[in-house]
């Protein structure tokens, strides 16, 4: 990695530095891939399958392998390329690319949330909306609605995307319309944010009330369920928050060292829903052991006749 002499930021006189940063992007790549692989494949040669959370988690999971095999190495290059010449259609894609991951991501843990708070609360709804047509459509509305956002800004059409040397990074571009930028915080991590928020709260007060009374196996396993599953958004919001602040307290990027710490706070723990699926779920730790030892089920329990298993 060459420097030149006029360089001006912080890390040119640092490039074992920036070496550290690109090993350290690697291995969560490869940390965060092969996570996320082991449990779409995991769910799809077992009956977990068949289950509706299950289904959703994959998808989340499919989402996680993008963004790690997607967005980590190209961070990797565009840390690698330093202070040479970052192209703008390349900063265009691969800014519309991670914030649409992203979107796809959060606006999956608000599907999820609202699953669980159904299954919980509205139990006839929930079973409405878990026939397979419904969840197809939910899920399409999950992986498209982003790109309403981030397309616009990836073609310049509205907003744009730029590279921002002193964070070694393209983001949303300063100096150009901001309208594009504020509308996919606040509809993006703002809104869907206070919705999960929502319907946790409502589950923990079912919970507080059904905890009074004789207990229910089929409500204590959906609120196990929905114990993980809040366990999963915890670290999304604690790996995103700290960038939101960030980037809303110091939009001229004047300390750059706290936007480089935060963004790898969220891809750190954007890598562990595995563990969390491991540590709190009995089903995916034995549907994990069955697929390291290739010994996945023959024969899995079949869906319903009306649609994919509403079972918790």
């Amino acid at each position: 990695m060459n420097v030149t002499s006029n360089c001006m930021e912080w890390w040119c006189d640092e490039p074992e530095t920036l070496m550290a940063l690109e090993i350290i992007i690697i291995i969560l790549c490869l940390t965060g891939s092969t996570g996320n692989i082991l449990t779409v494949l995991a769910i799809c040669f077992s009956s977990l399958r068949f289950n509706i959370n299950c289904v959703l988690i994959g998808s989340l999971s499919l989402a996680g392998i993008l963004y790690c095999c997607l967005i980590l190495p190209l961070e990797v290059v565009t840390i690698h390329r330093q202070n040479h010449s970052v192209p703008p259609l390349f900063c265009n894609a691969v800014g519309g690319i991670r914030y649409t991951l992203v979107g796809v991501i959060l606006i999956h843990l608000g599907i999820i949330a609202l699953y669980r708070y159904l299954n919980v609360v509205h139990i006839t709804q929930y079973q409405k909306l878990s026939k397979t047509k419904p969840l197809i459509i939910t899920i399409a509305i999950g992986w498209l609605l982003p790109l309403v956002f981030t397309m616009p800004a990836s073609f310049q059409v509205w907003g744009g995307f730029t590279y921002v040397p002193a964070i070694l990074a393209c983001t949303f571009d300063r100096d150009i319309e901001q309208s594009n930028r504020i509308v996919t915080v606040s509809l993006g991590f703002i809104v869907p944010c206070i919705f999960i928020i929502f319907c946790y709260a409502r589950i923990g007060i079912r919970a507080y009330g059904s905890s009074k009374r004789a207990k229910n196996t089929s409500l204590m396993k959906a609120l196990r369920l929905s114990a993980m599953m809040l366990c999963i958004f915890a670290a999304y919001f604690i790996g995103t928050f700290p960038y939101f602040v960030v980037n809303i307290h110091d939009q001229s990027f004047s300390k750059p060292v706290h936007h480089i710490w935060t963004t790898f706070l969220g891809w750190t723990l954007y890598c562990i829903n595995p563990i969390v699926y491991t540590v709190m779920d009995i089903k995916f730790r034995r549907a994990y052991k069955q697929l390291l030892m290739c010994n996945c089920e023959k024969n899995p329990v079949r869906r319903v006749s009306s649609g994919i298993s509403t079972r918790v």
